[in-house]
This record gives structure tokens, sequence and C-alpha cells, in this order.
């Protein structure tokens, strides 16, 4: 019986130190996580690449990316004649 208390004991412990340290150390992992997202979208708001990529598009006209992925995958259309 001992033994089963002092499991539970450590188990309680364990629990309370996680606890404890998420609400310390999650406000400063979550600010840290957005500066960075923060500085990816400022890096590839700059990339002149990207920038040019989003250039060449004329207006009006409609692109379509495929990936690799989408090769060998053929869907049938059914089309329905209109009176």
């Amino acid at each position: 019986m001992g033994t089963l208390l002092r499991i539970l004991l450590v188990i309680l412990i364990i629990y309370w130190l996680l606890k404890l340290l998420g609400r310390f150390l999650g406000p400063y992992m979550m600010r840290k996580m957005v500066r960075d997202a923060q500085k990816r979208f400022e890096e590839q708001f700059r990339n002149p690449y990207y920038r040019d990529e989003q250039d060449k598009t004329e207006p009006g006209k409609t692109y379509i990316s495929r990936g690799k992925g989408n090769r060998g995958k053929v869907e049938d259309a059914d089309f329905e004649e209109i009176d």
C-alpha cells in the first residue's frame, strides 16, 4: 500500500511541475513562435523572386499550377446536353 501511495505522489508532483513550467514557459514559447512566423512572412514579402512570380500573372488570365501528385490521376466528366 505504501508503494502505491508513493507512485501516486510522484505522478502528482510531476504533473504539478509540468503544469507550473507550462504556465511560465508557455507565453515565452508562444511569443517566440509568433516572432519567427512574422520574420518568415516579412522575408517572403521582401524576397524579389516571390514578387516577380506574382507580377508575371496577367489580369484576366487563369493559371493552374499542378504538383507532382496530380500526374496520372484523371477523372471522367459527364456532360449533359442543354436544349
